[in-house]
């Protein structure tokens, strides 16, 4: 008798707990919107762009004094690295520089990781090469 009533009390957690696993919502994400890097010396770039806070009500709000992620991928299938991190200013900006190889190609994107209710959020990829 107690084994069934166990059994029945363990398929019910069970159940509950795939049903509302299912039920909930992604995470809403950042904004991060970044101009082109522009080229500041013979194989360095600078990239600058913002991070923002989506609000219910529709408006932005900067993603002050946080840090941003770095990521650079040296081929197609190797996996994203961080290479350093930067925080924001007031308004939410960042900026930093980033490098081409002698050969082949890098990519680079910026990332900011998950906290406040906030999903991780990830820039454009940027590819750079001679």
């Amino acid at each position: 008798m107690f084994r069934t009533v166990l059994a029945a009390l363990v398929a019910a957690v069970l159940v509950t707990g795939a049903l509302s696993t299912g039920a909930t919502a992604a995470a809403p994400k950042r904004v991060i919107e970044e101009k082109e890097p522009q080229q500041v010396s013979y194989n360095a770039f600078k990239l600058k762009g913002t991070v923002s806070e989506p609000q219910a009500d529709g408006t932005l709000l900067p993603y002050a004094d946080q840090k941003v992620k770095i990521l650079k991928k040296a081929c197609k299938s190797c996996k994203w690295k961080v290479v350093k991190k930067v925080k924001t200013d007031e308004s939410g900006t960042f900026k930093t520089k980033i490098y081409a190889p002698a050969k082949g190609t890098w990519r680079w994107r910026s990332k900011v990781d998950h906290s406040n209710g906030y999903g991780n959020t990830k820039g454009k990829v940027w590819f750079l090469f001679f």
